[in-house]
């Protein structure tokens, strides 16, 4: 065995930590620290997962249920090994409601036993198995692919057969998480026979999401880095972390090719034809929670979803979020496995939940909300530009500025080293530095609210020829100096052949929704190592994403192209009024303005100043008393900030006359009087 596995295997024993959450309530004590293992350095104690128990038959005692451990033989041989649990009492007609449960990567049907036993004294007839290479089943895993998709319709066939234990093949509802919720999401694209599906943390381009632009995640080499007696891999996904390893070029493309191959499935959402509901996390570590939004996009069937708290990947707990789960769980349940008309479907679709402070036991508070909507579609963005002096304004710096991120590495660290090392301590310290550039907003003067996907645009040059990657974090710094990490994006350059090269750079953030505080500041932080402060928990000493161990520095240039997009959906003050108070130049560039002419009355020339809030289309009219226009002064597209036009009136006669602007959803008008 190579050091290599070795490492891992020892990691693995010491360290067994939860991959997915399905629901985080604490409905029941049932709860195990291994239920969706998936890596290797996270403190085992870190999470506790628990599914809901699903809403009893009927009301009486608990039943007694038989649980039977038996092999479902796969199309290519292979045993898949499985256990259900059935009430020990009359079977109802049509059988009994029927739960398959899905465990999450690295572990096996041991892990979700103790919950299928317990939905089945409620009555249920219960089902769960090992996923092909893990546990005792058979084969090689695929790492989440169609092969491991094909072995769940079958699995679903064998349960839909077994009416003479009880199953109900026309009530049937499977659930999961991460790998337990792929698996059932992509069967429901393929024609899965089933009434309704329960997927959480579970992108459908979820191979594309761990290495999204460019940067590949902590979380991915966990997870292809298990030890035989927890995953057996096919000898492709088992190169994979050589791959990693290898940090070439060359190894990057073989990544960039493979690990979506045969494992997205973004494409076949509109195939869809089964009932959904849908879960994500904002502070998901493996996933971004933008892919869970549009798979959520792309279903035509009936659908619920929800994104927010879910601790599953490493996100905060709520307990008033958890309430507010139970409910809408349970009115799932009972509408497509009940037939109970209770307006499940007359929600709006998409529910959501904004992190905030107040910290309330180290987690953030979270405020519930919903749209009827796409999340997508609901906010403005506020387009805010990296300048000199460490600040966030909304205009841009001059065309020269810029500022030296310095990727300080040495004595020739590899990554196997920094990865055995866990990105700490001595011998990594003096070899790698950690380097940040911080800007920040002025205080926002109303609490604002973004949702959705923050968007980064960059320019930069470097004297790297291999790669670079600009890492960013932001931050809400409270009044009195409290900070606390929101959200990040990732990007990493994997084409940069040719030293000193301007080039400018456009990517997608981690999705969230967050409400900043009035008073407060917005923070960014640019950086080469992206480890923060809430990550320890979840990710102990390891970044989100691996590093560039090149000797380099880049500049990022402060400049129009330089800038983060903010998705704004609303603030307690008007959506078209002040954000941000900024201090250029006396004017506040994120409000709308026209102001009064000056002179006024005027003889022939007057000069009218407006401001307006972001980069638009502009117009400026002139009308006379009866409401004839009489002049266009302007007519075009310009950039957020103070402007002025001159307005000449040689041409008409004395009188009173109103000019009128009109951008984006802003509309103003005044009186001037022309003297002769």
């Amino acid at each position: 065995m190579s050091n290599k596995k070795m490492f891992a295997m020892n990691s693995l024993r010491r360290n067994r930590q939860i991959l997915g959450s399905i629901f985080l309530f604490v409905l029941i004590l049932l709860s195990s620290n291994s239920l969706y293992s998936q890596y290797s350095k996270v403190p085992g104690s870190f999470d506790k997962t628990n599914f809901q128990l699903l809403p009893a038959y009927r009301d009486a005692a608990l039943l007694t249920a038989t649980r039977t451990d038996f092999t479902v033989t796969m199309r290519d041989g292979v045993k898949i090994d499985c256990l259900k649990f059935v009430p020990y009492a009359a079977v109802p007609v049509g059988g009994w409601p029927t739960v398959i449960m899905v465990h999450g990567y690295g572990d096996n049907k041991e892990t979700l036993a103790k919950f299928c036993e317990a939905q089945a004294q409620y009555g249920y007839y219960t089902m769960t198995f090992s996923v092909r290479g893990q546990g005792n089943s058979g084969g090689l895993s695929n790492l989440i692919s169609k092969v491991e998709m094909l072995d769940l319709l079958e699995l679903i066939d064998y349960v839909r057969a077994d009416t003479a234990d009880g199953s109900g093949p026309n009530k049937i509802l499977i659930m999961g998480g991460s790998q337990g919720g792929i698996l059932p999401y992509r069967a429901a694209c393929n024609g899965a026979p089933v009434k309704t599906i329960i997927t959480s943390v579970a992108p459908p381009n979820f191979g594309s999401s761990w290495i999204e632009n460019g940067s590949i995640k902590m979380t991915f080499l966990w997870t292809i880095e298990y030890t035989p007696d927890t995953a057996r891999y096919t000898p492709l996904v088992d190169r994979m972390s050589d791959w990693v390893y290898a940090n070439t070029k060359e190894k990057w493309d073989s990544l960039a090719y493979w690990v979506p191959k045969d494992r997205d499935f973004l494409n076949e959402i509109p195939n869809c034809s089964v009932p959904m509901l849908v879960e994500g996390s904002w502070q998901d570590k493996f996933f971004n929670s933008a892919d869970i939004m549009e798979g959520i996009n792309s279903l035509t069937v009936p659908y619920s979803s929800y994104i927010g708290a879910v601790q599953g990947h490493g996100g905060d707990h709520s307990d008033a979020e958890d309430i507010w789960h139970m409910n809408w769980f349970n009115d799932w349940f009972f509408y497509w496995l009940f037939d109970m008309q209770n307006g499940a479907l007359d929600h709006p679709k998409y529910q959501y939940a904004s992190s905030k402070f107040p910290i309330v036991n180290n987690y953030w508070s979270f405020v519930h909300d919903s749209s009827e909507v796409p999340l997508s579609e609901v906010s403005t963005n506020l387009r805010l530009y990296f300048n000199k002096n460490s600040k966030l304004k909304t205009t841009a710096g001059g065309n020269s500025d810029k500022i030296n991120l310095v990727n300080y590495v040495s004595g020739g660290l590899t990554m196997q080293q920094a990865v055995d090392a866990e990105f700490t301590g001595a011998n990594f310290n003096n070899k790698f530095r950690k380097a940040k550039l911080t800007f920040d907003t002025e205080p926002f003067m109303v609490n604002t609210e973004f949702t959705g996907v923050p968007k980064f645009n960059v320019q930069y040059q470097s004297n790297s020829n291999t790669f670079v990657q600009i890492n960013y974090q932001l931050y809400e710094i409270m009044p009195n100096g409290t900070s606390r990490f929101i959200t990040r994006a990732n990007y990493t350059d994997r084409n940069y052949t040719i030293k000193n090269v301007k080039k400018t750079a456009n990517f997608k953030g981690q999705g969230h929704s967050h409400i900043i505080s009035a008073g407060s500041k917005l923070r960014v932080v640019i950086t080469n190592l992206d480890t923060a402060p809430t990550d320890t928990v979840f990710m102990t000493t390891n970044p989100f994403v691996l590093p560039i161990l090149a000797n380099s520095t880049h500049a990022v240039y402060l400049n129009s192209q330089s800038y983060l997009e903010l998705p704004v959906v609303r603030s307690t003050g008007n959506l078209s009024t002040t954000f941000i108070k900024d201090d250029n130049e006396n004017n506040n560039p994120y409000s709308f303005e026209l102001k009064q002419n000056y002179p006024n009355p005027f003889n022939p020339v007057t000069t009218i100043e407006y401001t307006i809030a972001q980069s638009n289309k502009v117009e400026i009219k002139v009308y006379d008393i009866l409401g004839k226009e009489v002049k266009t002064l302007v007519n075009e597209f310009l950039e957020a900030g103070a402007h002025k036009v001159v307005f000449n009136a040689s041409e008409l006669s004395s009188g009173v006359y109103f000019y009128k602007i009109s951008s984006a959803n802003f509309n103003d008008v005044k009186r001037m009087v022309l003297v002769k």
